[in-house]
């Protein structure tokens, strides 16, 4: 479980790669469902790009994403609709970014090969969703010195990145200790289709079936990662899971571990609480609560910061919402004006795309690398080992080998 026991001795860490600039990035994208569909309108949009390839097995996907990018003017382009195609995208000779939308067990699958046919990769979460896949991202990136990306869109909501502004600076000392989450009643878009039937053959819900732990664990993680410096001076150590009883439900479509949460403790002593709940009514949260020396922070159920040395006085509402105002990252400045006349509330994955084309584009190392796919989504297969053994404590693997604490990596530059 620590190590795939292969020796790093060939290849390059990744931590900080920087690769040749390309003036104009040729992306391929491999599936094309509701996410994709809305990635391939963002991207008609972003300067220094284009679509060259698309690949899905329904037709009817590849007609919706041609119409899209034929009505912004963009050249049609190479389709596949078989269940080889993603493979001959893979390896077309006009694709610098393969940018994979299909379900989760075929993620690492596809990342992998197109990274071995020289392509660059952006991959919907999780990234992989077995400690040996992770594996392969991390040895394959290093191998063939390509990006590996994994597209969580959460770590550009505007608190979020205003907390990393903060916790730069020192407002809130030491973090100590941090939560995140993934509530959401999604009881009955998961289980339903378009016309309101019943559908537990929905991969997902089939996924979740079977899984006893958190199988959706980055929205949460991602951005308390990042302000906790996690690769950047400390890492993930090791991990207790448990989850409540299965839901009473319809058979197949019943979903074990109505919730699950998870403690994990750094290598320098913090503690990181995570969970995932989508089957109880509940209100949305992604919970983003940081705890340290010198101050707190917390974006659900409502915005409120907290500093010493008096702790009780709550800066909420209105105050709230002025001093993230005055800790605005420059990426929010950059991109949420053009997002939200695009895309609305989804402005974040137009500043995570506009984000990677532009580091592709200057040669820049990406603002999350294949370290951090690896580490998030490996908690989908330990969360559940660990909740099927009582809450038994498992090891995280050092995908970094060690680099975690001696290189330190300076993201959203």
């Amino acid at each position: 479980m620590m190590d795939n026991g292969n020796n790093n001795s060939q290849r390059g860490n990744v931590l900080q790669l920087q690769c040749e600039p390309i003036e104009c990035v040729r992306i391929g994208f491999v599936g094309l469902g509701v996410r994709a569909k809305r990635a391939v309108h963002r991207m008609m949009y972003i300067d220094g790009c284009r679509i060259t390839a698309l690949c899905d097995l329904v037709q009817e996907n590849i007609d919706d994403s041609k119409g899209i990018i034929a009505a912004q003017g963009g050249e049609i382009p190479v389709c596949y609709c078989d269940s080889e195609g993603w493979r001959r995208l893979c390896r077309q000779d006009d694709v610098d970014l393969v940018y994979i939308c299909t379900d989760w067990a075929s993620h690492a699958d596809i990342a992998v090969y197109a990274m071995q046919c020289g392509k660059h990769v952006a991959t919907e979460v999780p990234a992989a969703t077995s400690v040996a896949d992770c594996w392969r991202l991390v040895d394959t990136a290093e191998e063939t010195q390509r990006h590996c990306i994994m597209l969580e869109n959460c770590c550009y909501d505007e608190f979020e990145l205003a907390l990393l502004n903060m916790t730069r600076q020192g407002l809130l000392g030491e973090i100590i200790h941090a939560e995140g989450s993934y509530l959401h009643d999604l009881r009955e878009r998961i289980s339903s289709n378009d016309n309101g039937e019943r559908r537990w053959s929905n991969w997902q819900v089939e996924f979740m079936s079977r899984h006893n732990g958190n199988p959706y664990p980055t929205h949460g993680l991602g951005p308390i990662a990042l302000a906790m410096g996690i690769h950047r001076g400390d890492r993930m150590k090791s991990i207790v899971s448990v989850s409540s009883k299965r839901v009473e439900g319809d058979g197949e479509g019943s979903l074990s571990g109505t919730m699950n949460s998870s403690i994990i403790t750094t290598e320098k002593g913090k503690t990181i609480l995570v969970q995932h709940c989508i089957s109880l009514p509940r209100p949305y949260s992604r919970s983003f609560l940081i705890s340290g020396t010198e101050g707190f922070a917390q974006k659900y159920p409502a915005p409120q910061l907290a500093f010493a040395p008096d702790s009780e006085d709550v800066i909420s509402g209105d105050a709230c919402k002025r001093m993230i105002e005055e800790y605005r990252h420059p990426i929010v400045t950059m991109y949420k004006e053009r997002g939200e006349e695009l895309c609305g509330r989804r402005w974040i994955d137009y500043a995570m795309d506009c984000r990677l084309i532009h580091c592709l584009r200057n040669g820049l190392p990406l603002d999350m690398n294949v370290y951090d796919a690896a580490l998030w989504s490996c908690l989908v297969e330990l969360t559940d080992i660990s909740a099927s053994k009582g809450g038994a404590p498992v090891e995280i693997p050092d995908f970094t080998r060690g680099k975690w604490d001696k290189e330190i990596v300076h993201i959203f530059h």
